[in-house]
């Protein structure tokens, strides 16, 4: 089983919950903890406690990232995370350590081996890179959900934290990014919400209720599983095309936060081109319910 780190924003967008729920799933990973990233990182912390003791993982550490983007931006915050998570007002997690420290020693401490997946602004992962790269440099693999490589609009993860889009992408870490052109092709709908709601002990309730909450602030009737397909490229990478590219992280103006794509120079990163939509959509739910 593979060790892995899942750093995220859950809370807002319903898929940030759903991909933790295809990782703690997932039986060729190891998921060892969480990292929350962005805005109330606290709050976010006991949503994934409620969420990890719920699916009967108490063992994987839940840690408190970074609030702020590296630059101070003003911080995106939707207003309704949290609500329908049961019991969280009981959930309790520690500050220490905090998410940076963590995410550089279990870089030391399975060199060559960790793989992390990041699915919110990159801020943590900069944050770590900045403090000690030769220890994260140790890291086997980043994943992450992020860009729009072939659209030409910013997506939301770059665009909250560029500078340390900026930071990840020129580190010459290895890189799979799947970004919004791919995400965008997959969608979960009603029958989907309907086999994830038979699962027990709460589970199903939870992530239910967590799918219509945001299908009713958005005002729609299925939802794309934007980081769930991303974890879903750690273990069914035959699910996708993938190219080699450097990435160039836009900083300023008007089109702040685009993804372009440059000539591979370091040949670190690959980006989703292609994959099998339906064949993911099916897999994604698939793993969640445990089938």
């Amino acid at each position: 089983m593979r060790p892995v780190i899942f750093d995220t924003d859950i809370g807002t967008d319903v898929d940030d919950i759903l991909a933790l729920a295809v990782l703690a799933k997932s039986p060729e990973l190891n998921l060892i903890g969480v990292t929350t990233v962005y805005g109330d990182t606290p709050l976010r912390a006991r949503i994934t406690k409620v969420t990890c003791d719920l699916i009967r993982r108490p063992d994987i550490d839940v840690l408190i990232g970074e609030r702020a983007t590296l630059t101070g931006r003003q911080v995106s915050w939707a207003g309704h995370e949290g609500y329908g998570v049961p019991n969280l007002d009981q959930a309790q997690v520690s500050a220490d350590p905090g998410a940076v420290d963590y995410l550089l020693d279990k870089a030391n401490r399975f060199p060559g081996e960790l793989e992390v997946l990041a699915t919110g602004p990159l801020t943590n992962i900069a944050s770590a890179i900045k403090k000690d790269r030769a220890a994260f440099s140790k890291l086997k693999h980043l994943y992450l959900m992020g860009g729009a490589y072939w659209l030409d609009r910013p997506e939301h993860n770059i665009k909250c934290d560029p500078e340390a889009a900026k930071i990840v992408f020129e580190s010459g870490i290895p890189i799979t990014a799947i970004g919004l052109d791919l995400t965008l092709r997959v969608l979960l709908d009603a029958n989907d919400v309907h086999q994830i709601a038979q699962l027990d002990n709460g589970v199903g309730a939870l992530l239910e209720d967590q799918i219509m909450r945001w299908w009713e602030l958005r005002n729609i009737t299925a939802n794309h599983p934007h980081d769930p397909l991303a974890a879903l490229a750690m273990v069914r990478p035959d699910l996708f095309l993938f190219e080699t590219w450097d990435v160039e992280v836009t900083k300023e103006g008007r089109t702040e936060g685009l993804t372009r794509l440059r000539e591979p120079k370091r040949g670190k990163t690959r980006i989703g081109a292609d994959v099998f939509a339906r064949t993911a959509q099916k897999e994604i739910v698939r793993r969640i319910i445990g089938a």
